[in-house]
């Protein structure tokens, strides 16, 4: 009860401001403050805005407010220069991983690793949209989940054929190069897709290639073939 998540998309006009004013001011009912966690910060209105920086400026002792946005260039400076600021960054797959991991053991679910890497892959460092990936997995099949399982879910093609089409390209195989596309279109996946991950692969050899291997957030496996096939290939062909 003492902690109150509002979310800014959804109530963003300056009478929902004007009624958290008037209810900060009651005390917390067991903690000893009163939490407002208001999301989205960024979708008020100006006028919005300038009424919650009011508050903002002398807060009652006993609330502590958090502002939560994506954008925060959106939210007015007069806001930010009253705020305390902390920028949260993406988590490592290799940290996704191991956190579903745990939740795996934990709840008795059966998973290939390689599966639990595409799930961290796919959700790009969210590990709340990890978790509730692998959750909706669960709610599919049950405590044994395959690989193919997976990559139906996430609507992928599997690496493997990304990275056959890649060293067909380096060797300049045109004819294995079309017959990798067309197994991946006779499968009915998304070719759309698949293109989106051969353009991830690129990039990530690429990084590579340059001398950027940190910037390249896959496992220490994958790293190392990307090593392997970025001294085969030159700059140029990458690019």
């Amino acid at each position: 009860m003492d902690v109150i998540e509002i979310d800014a998309a959804s109530n963003r006009g300056i009478d929902d401001i004007r009624d958290l004013r008037e209810r900060v001011n009651y005390a917390p009912n067991q903690a000893h403050y009163k939490v407002y966690i208001i999301d989205e910060v960024h979708m008020l209105t100006k006028e919005a805005s300038n009424a919650l920086l009011k508050t903002l400026e002398e807060p009652p002792p006993h609330v502590i407010f958090i502002l939560a946005t994506t954008e925060a260039h959106k939210v007015l400076p007069t806001i930010l220069s009253r705020c305390q600021r902390f920028d949260f960054r993406r988590i490592s797959q290799a940290d996704v991983v191991a956190k579903l991991s745990r939740i795996c053991g934990a709840e008795g679910i059966h998973i290939e690793l390689k599966g639990l890497q595409l799930i961290a892959k796919a959700t790009t460092g969210s590990l709340r949209d990890a978790e509730n990936m692998l959750e909706q997995m669960t709610a599919y099949y049950g405590s044994e989940i395959e690989l193919g399982q997976v990559q139906a879910i996430l609507g992928i093609t599997g690496d493997w054929r990304t990275r056959e089409l890649v060293k067909h390209i380096i060797n300049s195989d045109v004819s294995a190069g079309m017959a990798t596309l067309n197994s991946v279109n006779s499968d009915g996946l998304d070719l759309r897709q698949f293109n989106r991950e051969l353009v991830e692969y690129l990039r990530g050899l690429l990084l590579v290639k340059t001398g950027s291997s940190d910037a390249v957030d896959v496992t220490a496996e994958d790293l190392t073939e990307l090593k392997d096939l970025a001294a085969k290939i030159p700059l140029a062909q990458i690019l």
